[in-house]
Order: structure tokens, then sequence, then C-alpha cells
């Protein structure tokens, strides 16, 4: 009789619910290994795991509508920073979750958010259901996780990106360097023979103004670019956002700068470092031409004015604690 009654208790259990996870692998980001996919398989194969590689930005976006219209669990996204932007633009305010895999060049959302352990320790949180609500920068209407701005550093991410688009073999160089290609690439325009320089009106509550700037920044997290400590103090879970206005006249002292920061000195008495926190401003370029704004190391659109907000809590992401790390990945990204 007790066997007979642990039966039907265990027949009135609730079956438990199968994950559906669609998995989006950027094959021509910089450090996408080719058996990714039977690793992942590997750690959540209860899941029922839905791979897609779309072929171009019509194709990706069908399949992101597919992904929200089934109402997917999550979404890991295994490429750079570009590619969790575009697959942000679709699901952000949605309640699927968003895991980050660290397979582009600089990947400053997924150290952000400290997925930089092992992939199995990595995979477990979407498995232990751990995430969390960060804000996100809209900008004209799209989506910004990071940082972003006009300047010399938006210049950098087109040089690199149209560099990686034209020669194949590039992905190799980046994949060898690692961030540090971010740091040669600013050097080198920082030397070129003409630095631009854009005229821009600002408008917030906290500062306002026409500033002739080398570059402006829009930070939603302490670094970019892999290294560059910025905004130390930033956090992208307390509603507002990071701007800085880099308004050096001299380069010797614009190199200056920037040396400090990749030093991870923060340059707080330089009068021409303005800094300050908020929750929306206005950019304006005063010059003929438009300009463009970068965000997530993709151009995201040109002006000639952008409108630039917080959104909070608009992007579920999913993240082991700190107790919880295991070995940090390895930098020619050698998932095991």
């Amino acid at each position: 009789m007790p066997a007979i009654l642990a039966s039907i208790t265990m027949s009135k259990r609730p079956k438990k619910h199968m994950q559906t996870i669609s998995v989006y692998i950027n094959q021509n980001a910089s450090h996408a290994s080719g058996d990714l996919r039977q690793k992942i398989e590997s750690v959540l194969f209860r899941s029922n795991l839905l791979f897609k590689q779309p072929k171009g930005a019509q194709a990706l976006d069908e399949c992101l509508e597919q992904d929200i219209d089934q109402k997917v669990d999550a979404i890991v996204s295994v490429g750079g920073d570009g590619t969790a932007n575009t697959i942000i633009q679709k699901i952000a305010g949605t309640d699927i979750g968003l895991l980050v895999v660290p397979g582009g060049t600089a990947n400053d959302l997924a150290h952000e958010l400290g997925n930089h352990q092992s992939l199995q320790n990595v995979l477990q949180s979407i498995r232990n259901k751990e995430f969390k609500k960060i804000d996100l920068i809209k900008i004209n209407g799209r989506f910004m996780a990071t940082s972003g701005g006009i300047g010399f550093g938006g210049k950098v991410a087109q040089k690199i990106n149209r560099l990686r688009a034209a020669y194949p073999v590039f992905k190799k160089v980046m994949n060898l360097s690692g961030s540090k290609i971010y740091s040669l690439f600013v050097a080198q325009e920082l030397l070129s023979l003409h630095l631009d320089r854009h005229r821009i009106r600002v408008t917030s509550q906290e500062l306002s103004g026409v500033y002739d700037v080398a570059a402006l920044f829009v930070n939603n997290q302490s670094t970019v670019a892999g290294k560059f400590e910025l905004a130390p103090f930033t956090a992208n879970n307390d509603g507002r956002f990071n701007v800085i206005l880099v308004t050096h006249r001299n380069r010797a002292q614009l190199i200056n700068c920037v040396i400090k920061v990749s030093m991870g000195h923060f340059p707080e008495n330089d009068p021409d470092f303005i800094t300050f926190e908020t929750d929306k401003i206005e950019i304006e370029t005063l010059e003929s031409e438009k300009g463009f704004f970068f965000g997530d190391g993709e151009i995201l659109g040109q002006g000639p004015k952008w409108e630039v907000e917080v959104v909070k809590d608009s992007l579920k992401v999913f993240t082991r604690s700190s107790k919880n790390c295991d070995l940090p990945l390895p930098q020619n990204f050698g998932l095991s």
C-alpha cells in the first residue's frame, strides 16, 4: 500500500517547465569559436534550444519577432556588444531575459554583468533564473546598453567595423589583440594630422551651453572599450547616466588625458574633462555636417540633434552573482 500511495503522489507532481531558449551565435564576431554550439548543448541539454543564424538585418528582425510571439524564456547572444545591441532593440521592455556570452572584441556589456566566467557557470544563470533589470539609454528612439557618443570614439568604432566587414583576415587580428585593438586605433586617431572637433549645444537640467569638443561620451556603465574607465561611479541600475565632454584644445593635453584614463587614473582635476550625471539630455551639432552617434560599438544614427534619455529597468539580463564565480574566460575565448 505505501508503494502505491508513493506512486500516486509522484504522478500528481506538476511537470517541470522546459525552458525554450533562442541562441544567436555571430560567426563574424572576433572570438566566436566553431564548436560553441556543442558546448552550449552540453550545458543546457534539458532545455528546448533554438539555434539561429539569420543572414541580414531583416531576417534577424523576423527571428526576434518569432521569439517574442513564442514567448521564449531567454535569448543567448554570443558575440560582441553590437550583436547584443541589435537584439536589445526588439526585446527591451519585454519579459524575455538576455544572456550575453562574450564573443566580440571589447565585450563591455558582458564584462559589466560579470559574464566573463566559465561558459558552464555563465549558462547556469538561466537554469537558476538568476537575473536582474538594468537601465537602457534611448537615443532618438534607439536603445544603447553600454557607452557611446560623438567624436573620436565614434570614428574609432566606425573604422574597426569597416575593416572587419571589408577584410575577413582583420577578424584574426582582432582575435589576437582583443580589446587592445581599440587602444591602437584611439592612438592613431589622436596622432592623425587632422583631429576633428565638433561644435555642439547641450541642454540638460545639470548643464547647458555651447561647447567645442573632441568627443562627447554618454555612459551607462563605468568602462568602455574593455579597459577605459571613463565613468568609475556610474551604474546601469540607478535611473541616471553619465555624460563627459572632452574639450581640450591642446593635442598634447588631450593625449595626456587619454593616457591617464587608460591607466586607471580618473582626471578629476582636469577642467577640460567635464563630467556629470543626468537622466535626460539634448545634444545638437551646430556644424553643416550632421555627424553620427555611436553606441555599443555600432553607429546608431546621424544628427543633427539627439534626444537622449534613460529608460529605467527596461532590460532583463541573466548574470551570476560574484560569489558563484568560476575561472575567468581566457582571452582567446577557448570556452570549456
